[in-house]
């Protein structure tokens, strides 16, 4: 259903918490190329970052934008922090491959990111992998740069609590 149920008879305006939030780009996908949603509360047509929502007399959870999180969950800080993540995630892995990586002595490129060695490599067998401190990734990839987003990918997974490591700036 779309359009607006704020006026919707037996739709709880309050007490509805974020189980998940969406960054529909996170893929690293163009604007253009980006299949939007629209929010399930208000009928707003193009939304990006897509709060969960879950209320214990509603069946299934609501996929709603940040302004309609906030008033359902009470929280006006909570929804555009976790949005405000995921922006920052989206803008450094677009950033990733250009970062400058160094050639190790064995010739793989690594990073050393805030006490961290990530490296990549190629297999014996062509392909390619990555590895974060001794910890190796459990695929291998046909292009380098696909090792680069998944080293990306899996150490943003393991940091992503790190304010310290991911603060916007």
């Amino acid at each position: 259903m779309s359009g607006n149920r704020w006026d919707v008879a037996g739709v709880p305006h309050k007490g509805w918490a974020c189980i998940d939030v969406v960054d529909l780009r996170g893929d690293g996908a163009r604007a253009d190329e980006t299949s939007y949603e629209t929010c399930q509360m208000c009928g707003n047509e193009k939304i990006r970052f897509v709060h969960v929502m879950a209320h214990a007399d509603v069946d299934e959870p609501y996929r709603v934008g940040c302004v309609c999180a906030e008033k359902m969950s009470g929280d006006y800080q909570g929804p555009r922090r976790r949005e405000g993540r995921l922006r920052n995630r989206a803008t450094r892995r677009s950033r990733w491959l250009d970062r400058r990586w160094r050639v190790s002595a064995k010739g793989n490129l690594f990073l050393n990111v805030e006490g961290h060695n990530l490296g990549v490599y190629k297999t014996k067998a062509g392909r390619w992998g990555y590895r974060i401190g001794n910890r190796f990734g459990q695929r291998t990839y046909a292009a380098l740069n696909e090792a680069k987003l998944a080293l990306f990918d899996d150490f943003w997974a393991m940091t992503q609590d790190d304010d310290g490591l991911w603060a916007a700036g």
